[in-house]
């Protein structure tokens, strides 16, 4: 913790060179002549036979830097070595699998899983070449636990198919365990126990289709069950093999429900298939008096463009037809027909709810669903029954079926450009030569029409102009990425480019400041330190300001304009975090200058207090705090900043934000009371970033993905922890590591490849004072929705309502409640919920518990 820089670099130069393999390839090119007899003795030979000839060796990864371990634990490298359990990969012409053991200075063991070839501990990419693994980086460091595995992840690696796609259940069960057994999709599977316990199971596919699980029998013969990618969600799978769907439901507690009142809603599950959810298909919420009928359905059937209104569309997805609702305990058993062969619909205990999802091509007009009551009747439903609006609570009547149709090509799905471009308009004037010698920049702007296909919300807005800012290339105007080829800008995507965009003219009228964005760009952005090679300064003029002058980057200087009054300007690199402004002259007096888009930032929030390796060995992961805010993103040149490596952007300060206001930690009970919270040991903050464009399935993979097999997307867990926590143990669906606070704000950070769509995310806190205690960490996925946690009971919200409006007539500082919930929305809301409580007291077990 306390040994200088040298030293980390030294010991960060020693994991590089740490079990470097000859630089020889195994050979994979045969002579005509040869390659029958080659391929029949290939076959005939073991599977490590087969894979020296179609594996080919390569350079080792890449290093962690040891500077970035420091929170996490810094492996020493002659403290490793490997288990020695060699498990098969469900491919016999692949390496078999192991794990690599080695402990930190502090006595904690780190694991790092991986494949073995003639001895070498490393990866075969997904271009079919084996390189080594570096010590560090993708290692999780884990203390003794006293009642279960010291450690126990589920390692995903990416495959170019989906059946190629490797799920590694791996762990250390301590010296003592008696057993560890697998269960996955075939079954139980005892594994062979290496030294410390160490354990490996390796499944064909991705965590969330295996959902594997673990029994740990420890020596006193307890066993312990650790699930992997599980979920406490009521789930039904999709007939077309896309993630699964969820129903959730529960009492309707709103203002003007009946007080036996309840509702139901399904929607899709996150997925590899739709990474950013933010397309996720999503039903209409439906309710019905439970205490009237037994149960309440919905048989519908959703097509491609379908929407309901209210914030429930169902985009571009395949059509379904689905059956939900709820039913009162009083209904023993359901049964759907009309589609195949009869099934029977689980009924979840909790809320009574239930799904059947079923293809689209499935009419729900000729569906059954019978519901066998304990009392031995039986009623059938062949429509939806029962239903009342959520916000209305007034029955609704049967939805028309819809034609069954296709989803539209993913390029023709996108939501509409804003604005119509208005010929004669269009100019391609402004040029600038690129500082470190690329290709010449250029400008495009356009006044444009609203669109009326574009959803603006309540304000239609009015005439537009926009602007994009990109790359020549044999003429034409192309995002600036990185590659050799880069995507060209077609004239409606006003922001298909890093910069770009549109703004309506009367709003520049009436804000006489100009709008200014600063862009940088490197050549390669997928660098451990990336160098900004050039920034981008561009931007648009109310039409009545004049003159606009360049200031931050040496003399003032002036800039073009073009005739929709847009400016650009192409500087060095190295004013990539300068202060840059831009002035204008408007009725003959200069204006202050505006700022650049990016906002002022403190400087205690540019400098990382903590850090973490990139999965994928790009620039490295930062955070850092001050009293109030925290603040994370990648490390350039030393300061935190945002890095697009599809686009080769580089932006100055942080790529995101955690938590503002005081906080409320230990230690901090002052603090905490005035805001009627309880004091937490750490506070943490989550984020889920997908790596797909909003429409784009299927991202593209990366070198480092291709070399390292690691998942798109990442996903980013920071924290501020209380001066008096030693460290935190977090355990994800993914594996078990544990990480120490740094700095004054003792802050810390970790970043896993890929998203977690599976299960939850808990933190063991170990106190100096040598107590524990335990967190949930809440991690959203890439839309900003946290997976759903345990409702409230209807009295413990009954007593947070009554506190809230006891506050606000008491008028006590910090404790009124937010602006959306007035006294009187309060008060009916504490109606609704008495009224609730009061029908189950009257009839007890006529509703669906919790």
């Amino acid at each position: 913790m306390t040994e200088p820089l040298s030293s980390l670099e030294q010991l960060g130069a020693e994991f590089r060179s740490l079990g470097e393999p000859p630089r020889r390839r195994v050979p994979v090119v045969l002579y005509r002549r040869t390659l029958l007899l080659a391929v029949l003795l290939a076959l005939a030979a073991a599977g490590v036979a087969t894979a020296a000839i179609l594996i080919s060796r390569g350079a080792p990864l890449p290093a962690a830097h040891a500077q970035d371990l420091r929170s996490s634990g810094i492996p020493i490298p002659a403290s490793a070595r490997l288990a020695g359990l060699d498990v098969p990969d469900p491919d016999p012409a692949q390496p078999p699998w192991d794990m690599r053991i080695s402990r930190t200075a502090d006595g904690e063991l780190c694991t790092a899983v991986g494949q073995v070839l003639e001895g070498r501990f490393g990866i075969v990419g997904l271009d079919h070449v084996f390189r080594a693994l570096p010590l560090g980086g993708v290692d999780a460091c884990g203390a003794a636990a006293p009642q279960g595995p010291i450690l126990a992840g589920a390692r995903v690696f990416v495959g170019g198919r989906r059946s190629e796609a490797r799920t590694v259940v791996n762990g250390l069960a301590g010296a003592h365990a008696r057993s560890v057994t697998a269960y996955g999709p075939e079954g139980a599977r005892p594994l062979a126990l290496g030294p410390h316990g160490s354990f490996i199971a390796v499944y064909r596919g991705y965590v969330e289709e295996v959902r594997p699980r673990i029994v740990v029998v420890g020596a006193n013969g307890r066993s312990r069950t650790i699930s992997f990618a599980s979920s406490s969600a009521f789930e039904v799978a999709d007939p077309g093999g896309e993630a699964p769907w969820q129903v959730s439901g529960g009492a309707d507690v709103d203002p003007g429900a009946y007080p036996e009142e309840d509702c139901a809603q399904a929607s899709e599950q996150p997925g590899r298939n739709d990474p950013s959810r933010l397309l996720a298909p999503l039903t209409p919420e439906l309710c019905g008096r439970l205490g009237v009928h037994p149960l309440f359905v919905a048989m519908r059937r959703f097509v491609p463009g379908s929407g309901e209104g209210g914030g429930f569309p169902w985009g571009n997805n395949p059509a379904r037809t689905l059956v939900y609702g709820a039913a009162a305990p009083r209904v023993a058993a359901l049964t759907l027909s009309g589609a195949g062969v009869p099934r029977r619909l689980p009924i979840d205990p909790h809320g009574g709810v239930f799904l059947a999802v079923l293809d689209g091509h499935v009419d729900p007009r000729s569906l059954t669903l019978s519901a066998r009551l304990r009392d031995g009747r039986t009623i059938s439903y062949r429509r939806s029954a029962n239903l009342l609006g959520y916000l209305s609570n007034r029955p609704l009547a049967e939805a028309p079926v819809p034609a069954y149709r296709e989803p539209l090509p993913a390029a023709q799905a996108l939501p509409p450009p804003p604005g119509i471009p208005i010929a004669g308009t269009v100019r391609s004037t402004l040029r600038a030569a690129d500082p470190a010698g690329g290709p010449q920049w250029a400008l495009r702007s356009w006044q444009a029409r609203p669109n009326p296909r574009a959803r603006f919300g309540n304000r239609r807005p009015g005439r537009m102009v926009c602007l994009q800012v990109g790359v020549l290339r044999a003429g034409v105007l192309s995002q600036p990425g990185p590659g050799a080829s880069p995507k060209p800008l077609r004239l409606e995507e006003s922001d298909g480019s890093a910069v770009g965009g549109c703004n309506e003219i009367a709003w520049l009228r009436s804000h006489p400041k100009p709008v200014v964005q600063v862009e940088s760009f490197s050549q390669h952005p997928s660098a451990y330190d990336p160098t900004p090679a050039r920034t981008v300064v561009a931007g648009m003029l109310p039409a009545q300001a004049r003159h606009p002058l360049l200031l931050g980057a040496g003399p003032p200087r002036a800039l073009a304009t073009d005739a929709n009054h847009m400016f650009l300007a192409v500087l060095p690199g190295r004013y990539w975090d300068a202060p840059l402004r831009v002035s204008v002259r408007e009725h003959g007096r200069r204006l202050t200058p505006s700022a650049a888009s990016t906002l002022p930032v403190p400087a205690a929030l540019t400098v990382a207090q903590a850090r973490a390796p990139d999965p994928n060995a790009s620039a490295p992961w930062g955070v850092a705090a001050d009293g109030r805010t925290i603040a994370y993103g990648r490390i350039v040149h030393g300061r935190l900043a945002y890095v697009s490596e599809r686009e080769g952007a580089i932006d100055f300060g942080p790529a995101g934000w955690g938590s503002s206001g005081q906080r409320c930690l230990l230690g901090h009970t002052a603090r905490c009371r005035a805001h009627t919270r309880q004091p937490l040991a750490v506070e943490f903050d989550a984020q889920s970033e997908s790596g797909a464009e909003p429409g784009a399935h299927t991202p593209a993979l990366t070198r480092a993905q291709v070399e390292r097999r690691t998942l798109p997307g990442l996903t980013i867990i920071t924290a501020r922890a209380s001066a008096q926590v030693a460290s935190v143990t977090i355990a994800t669906p993914r594996d078990v590591r544990t990480l120490r606070p740094q700095g004054p704000q003792h802050v810390f950070i970790v970043v896993y490849d890929g998203q977690f769509f599976r299960g939850r995310v808990t933190a063991t806190i170990l106190l100096r004072n040598g107590r524990t205690v335990a967190q949930q960490v809440p991690v959203p996925d890439s839309a900003g929705q946290e997976p759903p946690a345990a409702a409230p009971s209807l009295r413990s919200q009954l007593r947070s309502f009554r506190r809230q409006l006891a506050a606000q007539r008491a008028h006590r500082p910090g404790a009124t409640p937010p602006p959306d919930s007035p006294p009187e929305q309060l008060r009916a809301r504490v109606r609704a919920l008495e009224r609730r409580i009061a029908y189950q007291r009257a009839h007890p077990g006529v509703l669906p518990g919790p």
